[in-house]
């Protein structure tokens, strides 16, 4: 399989969100909401721009306080944390202005956990660093994230773009089979792995590679439903 990203319509829409982010006009807000169930591409896609815009990376943890977010944030800007909490965010604020680069939160769903004291506060402080730096700020999380930000006026009224990510179309699986293969997949194999996986990326890109992995052994360029002889499909999430 090629090292590539596919070109599909929760990357591209995710892209266009993040362009419209970083060249906003004055008084547009500049926070994006990324969810959508587990393997539908979230972590692939962040992972892309988390390079093409040179993105700040953190992923949330359930042992998260107000202070080791911070602490996390400055690790991912390449300083250490130090002194209170307010003077990280201070240090925070002023490297992301500085620096020009966005921030992104990776599985935020850990600090929405029941029980969780500090996940206001947490949130707020995720507010209170794009307004005071006016950089942009993506939250990432599991789908049913949306409802609970729809119930925090303050921060859902700032999430400029929100962004789905779905299952893919069969169009899509065109492009990640084009893509990603490193021999072709025929319509008619590729319809029976799309129904098989209901588009899911997590479990249509193992398969995709066991199809090549079968292909290049038997020597084929091309694979159709027919040389598959419907054999068992290996899912992935």
């Amino acid at each position: 399989m090629k090292a590539k990203i596919a070109g599909v319509k929760n990357i591209t829409r995710l892209g266009d969100a993040l362009d419209a982010v970083m060249t906003r006009s004055t008084g547009v807000e500049g926070m994006v909401l990324v969810y959508g169930a587990s393997g539908v591409g979230k972590s692939t896609a962040l992972a892309y721009y988390l390079n093409q815009f040179d993105a700040i990376y953190v992923e949330a943890s359930p042992a998260w306080s107000l202070g080791s977010m911070y602490a996390a944030i400055l690790a991912g800007i390449g300083i250490a944390a130090k002194g209170r909490a307010a003077d990280m965010e201070r240090q925070i604020i002023s490297e992301l202005s500085a620096s020009n680069r966005p921030l992104f939160v990776d599985e935020l769903d850990y600090i929405l956990l029941p029980g969780q004291g500090t996940t206001l506060r947490m949130l707020e402080a995720l507010r209170s660093i794009y307004s005071k730096s006016q950089m942009p700020v993506l939250i990432c999380g599991m789908s049913g994230i949306e409802r609970k930000f729809k119930l925090r006026e303050q921060l859902w009224r700032r999430m400029f773009q929100r962004i789905e990510f779905v299952d893919l179309d069969l169009d899509d699986a065109r492009i990640v089979a084009d893509t990603l293969c490193e021999v072709g997949i025929a319509d008619d194999l590729l319809a029976d792995v799309f129904a098989a996986t209901a588009g899911r990326m997590g479990r249509l890109v193992p398969v995709l590679a066991q199809i090549e992995r079968r292909a290049k052994g038997n020597g084929w360029k091309t694979v159709d439903r027919q040389q598959w002889g419907g054999k068992s499909w290996h899912f992935g999430r």
